[in-house]
C-alpha cells in the first residue's frame, strides 16, 4: 500500500494520484469496517446517515464485523438525533433486525466530534467553491464588458497590472499613452452622469416618430 505520508508530501507539491472510487454507499461502509483501522471508523457514521442496503452490507461481513456494524448504526442515529438530521432509515432497520446492543458512549462522543470536524470541513469547502465559482462569473462578467470598451490588447495590459505583474517599457508607454485617457475618462462623474441621463432617456429613443 502507498504510504499515506508520501501522497500527503506530494499532493502539497501538486501532484495528486487517482485512485478508484466506491461504486456505492455500501461498498463504502464494508471497506471502512474491513479496514479494522479505529482513525477510519470514526468516518462511518457520514456513510450511515445516507441510504443503505443493510442485508447487502451483512452478508459480506464476519459475525464480530456484524456486531461491530449494528452498534455503529445505534451511534449514527444518536448523531443524527443531536443534529436534528433525519434518521428514518436507521429506526426501520433498528427495528426490523432487532438491533438492541449497547454501544459504548465514549464511542459516541468520539465520533461525534469527528462528525462535526467533518461536517464544517465540508461546509467550508462547499462555501470556498461557491466564492471561487463567483469570482470566476464575475470575472468572465467583468471581461464581457471589457471587451466592449478596449481592445485585446489593452485588455492584456489591464489583466497584467490587476494581477501585480511589471510591465515592459512599451507596455508603459502604451498604457500612459491609450489607455490610462481611457480610464479617467470612464471615471469621471460628469461622464458618469451624462451616461446616467441618457440610459434614463432611452424611452424616448423607442417612441414612434
Amino acid at each position: 500500500m502507498t504510504n499515506a505520508k508520501l501522497i500527503k508530501a506530494l499532493e502539497k507539491k501538486g501532484f495528486e494520484l487517482n485512485f478508484p472510487s466506491y461504486d456505492s454507499n455500501e461498498d463504502f461502509i464494508i471497506n471502512i469496517l474491513r479496514e479494522g483501522d479505529a482513525r477510519i471508523d470514526a468516518a462511518i457514521p457520514l456513510c450511515l446517515k445516507e441510504d443503505f442496503n443493510y442485508q447487502e452490507i451483512r452478508r459480506k461481513l464476519t459475525t464480530s464485523l456484524i456486531d461491530k456494524f449494528n452498534e455503529y448504526i445505534l451511534i449514527t442515529r444518536e448523531i443524527c438525533i443531536l443534529e436534528s438530521l433525519p434518521h428514518d432509515h436507521l429506526d426501520r432497520i433498528i427495528k426490523e433486525e432487532k438491533i438492541i446492543k449497547k454501544f459504548d458512549k465514549r464511542n459516541l462522543l468520539y465520533f461525534y466530534d469527528i462528525f462535526q470536524e467533518c461536517t464544517k470541513r465540508k461546509e467550508e469547502r462547499t462555501e470556498k467553491e461557491l466564492v471561487k465559482q463567483i469570482k470566476m462569473r464575475t470575472k468572465l462578467n467583468t471581461n464581457k464588458a471589457l471587451s466592449l470598451i478596449y481592445s485585446p490588447a489593452k485588455m492584456r495590459i489591464l489583466e497584467k497590472i490587476c494581477d501585480h505583474e511589471p510591465l515592459t517599457n512599451t507596455e508603459l508607454k502604451y498604457y500612459y499613452r491609450s489607455i490610462r485617457p481611457l480610464n479617467r475618462a470612464i471615471l469621471h462623474q460628469n461622464l458618469q452622469y451624462y451616461l446616467g441621463v441618457i440610459e434614463s432617456a432611452k424611452k424616448i429613443l423607442l417612441k414612434n416618430p
